[in-house]
């Protein structure tokens, strides 16, 4: 072979070699299919989960494409007392009545009684199954005489509330769907790690309302930190959220916090703000691993009942520690038992040091406040307590949570009914304690007044605590249930309460 011929065909396998190579580079760097879609996203039984792996410059939009048919938007309706048409006081009733009619000039209420507003909210909310549950935040709801859902396709439903739960600040709502529902997966939220890319979607500023075209917007960002324990809807209790600075506004609350493999790891609730409507950068999701836990008690009983110890606890600061004589900066403090409650028949008392509960190492307040409310009520724990430097086995059967506040679930039939108008809850001792009242006082809270009723007329408001009708001592709702009765002969009856510090008698007519 000559020189000529050898250099042709060198040249040849060079050409060949750099095909081939340029082929296998090619096939490297070709870019990854995107996450199939159905052509009808509102049809699909769920959204397969994304594999696992970095994410990709598709992820994000493959998550909103997936995600966003699964997400509501959530739009109330409360009625409240407004403002008295102040022409009226000026021509009087009748003239008005006569020239404009019983609505008046404003077209606001009617005749001479309360005027009453609607009040509107909106906020956002997930669909967990094809028979229309929808998850949300309680405060989405809390009030509303009036619940509408639409769904990312424009179609509009009513709902019921299934269930809540103010400790969480968690609600189920169900609508009845005439159609296919994306439902969104649920994922683990204990595996959520800070610097996680996330996805945060929902209604900021009612931008998405009832009527209009469009639907949820997404925001992307990581996940800042976990665990941060903030008090949601009762006192005395945290719950450990998700902070992220995925952008979160008035209007996402009970949207979905997504990962990258497009599961639910958090549901949006709250913001840290700058100012009036103005986010910061700092929001927080309750973890998903919470609200799966309490779903099916919200499904089954509309609430969730949990266990209660009756005790007000801290963490063990490096300081406390000292003083203790601790070594490491351990444990539940606790500084404060309530009177009757489990705590104290047990023993506990303020100064112990929570340091174990049922073989369980306690490293600070919410690790003992989780596992209490874990538990079912009559379950009996046992705690390992730190008293005076040295070690104490405490055997405590747990009784049932108190969950609502002043607002709390009912202890007796007669209680969450209407008395002239207002609705009653006997008065515990966290309820005084809310209240700033003593421990030891008697009386019955007022819940609840509606507008128009005797108890108004009366001048009976939220938060009032009845302690005697007619002269006789009230301790609990059957009592003015029975004084009420007795009083009905009469037409009215002597209401003497406290409001603050101070006390007043009041009549209220009795129909």
């Amino acid at each position: 072979m000559n020189t000529r011929t050898r250099t042709i065909a060198s040249f040849f396998s060079v050409a060949m070699a750099a095909m081939l190579l340029g082929a296998v580079v090619t096939t490297q760097m070709r870019p990854q299919p995107a996450l199939a879609r159905s052509a009808d996203p509102a049809a699909a039984a769920a959204i397969p989960a994304r594999p696992l792996g970095p994410p990709t410059l598709e992820t994000f939009r493959d998550i909103a494409h997936g995600a966003t048919p699964g997400v509501v938007n959530i739009n109330t309706k409360k009625l409240v007392k407004g403002q008295r048409n102040p022409f009226r006081d000026f021509f009087g009733d009748d003239m008005l009545d006569r020239f404009f009619g019983p609505q008046g000039p404003q077209g606001q209420g009617q005749g001479r009684g309360p005027e009453m507003e609607a009040q509107r909210s909106l906020g956002s909310g997930f669909v967990v199954d094809k028979d229309g549950y929808i998850l949300t935040n309680r405060h989405v709801i809390e009030g509303a005489d009036q619940i509408s859902v639409t769904l990312a396709s424009g179609r509009t439903y009513d709902a019921k509330l299934v269930g809540k739960d103010a400790r969480t600040d968690v609600a189920l709502i169900k609508i009845e769907p005439k159609e296919p529902l994306t439902i969104l997966n649920l994922g683990n939220s204990d595996q959520a790690d800070v610097g996680e890319w996330v996805m945060a979607i929902g209604n900021p500023f009612g931008l998405w309302a009832d009527g209009q075209v469009g639907g949820p917007s997404v925001t992307v960002g990581v996940v800042s930190y976990k665990g941060r324990g903030l008090t949601l809807g009762v006192r005395g209790t945290a719950v450990d959220m998700i902070q992220t600075d995925a952008s979160i506004n008035p209007g996402n609350s009970g949207g979905p916090l997504l990962n990258t493999r497009g599961e639910v790891i958090g549901i949006n609730t709250m913001i840290i703000t700058n100012g009036p409507q103005q986010s910061s950068g700092v929001g927080f999701a309750v973890p998903i691993n919470v609200a799966k836990e309490i779903l099916p008690q919200l499904r089954t009983r509309g609430r969730v009942i949990r266990g209660w110890l009756g005790v007000n606890i801290q963490s063990v600061t490096e300081a406390l520690a000292r003083t203790y004589h601790m070594k490491e900066a351990k444990g539940a403090l606790i500084s404060d038992v309530t009177e009757g409650s489990p705590a104290e028949k047990a023993g506990l008392r303020p100064d112990d040091i929570v340091v174990a509960v049922d073989g369980r190492e306690v490293r600070d307040n919410s690790d003992l406040t989780s596992y209490i409310a874990s538990r079912a009520p009559d379950t009996t724990v046992h705690l390992k307590v730190m008293r005076a430097g040295s070690e104490k086995d405490v055997a405590v059967t747990l009784g049932t949570f108190p969950e609502e506040g002043v607002a709390r679930e009912s202890r007796s039939e007669s209680e969450g009914r209407s008395h002239q108008g207002m609705t009653l809850q006997n008065l515990t001792p966290e309820l005084a304690a809310e209240l700033q009242l003593p421990r030891s006082f008697k009386g019955v809270v007022v819940t609840q007044v509606e507008a128009g009723s005797n108890a108004e007329d009366a001048g009976l408001q939220r938060g009032d605590v009845i302690v005697s009708i007619n002269g006789e001592n009230v301790d609990d709702v059957h009592e003015v249930e029975k004084e009420l009765v007795k009083a009905k002969s009469d037409g009215v009856a002597r209401v003497r309460f406290r409001r603050g510090n101070l006390y007043t008698f009041t009549t209220l007519k009795l129909d």
